[in-house]
């Protein structure tokens, strides 16, 4: 038996998927959506309460305020974060080393109006042509706002990507040491560090300082005592490490290793667009 034959109305060449919007209800395929933590729940800067922003500074990752700031508060269910805008606005700037030139669809859901770059603020679905290779702004007025997305072509469904993904996108431009990491340094005086430190993910562009949320922890000395941190600074950076020093009252020798465990969050600055 000829099995070809016997599927009768089977379509067995596929020729084209163009206008195809989904495939049994899901998404077409994945990195679909140009937006970088579009469900809000990646805050490596640990924002908290009623987040009050002046123009330019960031709150949940890859988002910072407008021209006019930025109030917000957020809510966090089933594993989607909630953004409510109180007064300003958010916005995001997508890199253009993401973007091909076509035109691109915004959408979101909940009460914000959205625009694209200098367009004007609507409902969810706004589109807008883009010119690849451009850095590319989307940004939120007013109310709330989940599951943004940026796509070429057409509004489809929002696209969930593995949380370590979305981590990983978010540290290209937040490199982030969290408290209690454990890594090595080399003292070169009696109260002095050292500390070479390789980053998880490439940053976009050297990192410029840092900002830790709280200067203590401990050092071990060659002799496994244990030596209370009590300054942080940066040296330099390039794209793929960075370079600390760290200081203690006394107890060191100059050459000897350290093992050091900060106590607090080290964000490193200056990789944002």
């Amino acid at each position: 038996l000829d099995t070809k034959k016997a599927e009768v109305g089977a379509n067995t060449t596929i020729t084209s998927l163009s206008g195809l919007t989904s495939i049994n209800g899901g998404q077409l395929a994945g990195l679909r959506n140009k937006i970088i933590n579009g469900n809000l729940l990646i805050n490596q800067r640990a924002v908290s309460g009623t987040v009050s922003l002046a123009a330019g500074i960031y709150g949940h990752d890859r988002f910072k305020a407008g021209a006019a700031g930025c109030t917000y508060t957020f809510a966090t269910a089933a594993n989607i974060t909630t953004i409510t805008i109180s007064a300003g606005s958010l916005l995001q700037v997508i890199e253009g080393l993401s973007l091909e030139s076509g035109t691109y669809a915004f959408s979101w859901t909940g009460t914000a109006q959205g625009k694209i770059a200098g367009g004007s603020f609507a409902a969810s679905g706004v589109t807008a042509a883009v010119t690849g290779g451009t850095n590319t702004t989307v940004e939120f007025g007013t109310g709330t706002f989940t599951k943004a997305q940026f796509e070429l072509n057409t509004v489809s469904v929002f696209e969930q990507r593995p949380y370590g993904m979305e981590l990983g996108l978010c540290q290209r431009y937040l490199p982030v040491l969290n408290a209690s990491t454990r890594f090595m340094g080399m003292a070169y005086t009696t109260t002095q560090v050292y500390a070479a430190i390789v980053f998880a993910v490439p940053p976009r562009a050297a990192a410029t300082g840092i900002s830790v949320s709280v200067v203590g922890g401990v050092l071990l000395n060659s002799a496994g005592a244990a030596l209370t941190i009590t300054g942080i600074t940066f040296i330099d950076a390039n794209l793929t490490s960075v370079r600390l020093n760290f200081t203690v009252a006394s107890g060191l020798v100059a050459g000897n290793s350290t093992v050091l465990i900060p106590s607090g969050q080290i964000l490193f600055n200056g990789c944002e667009l």
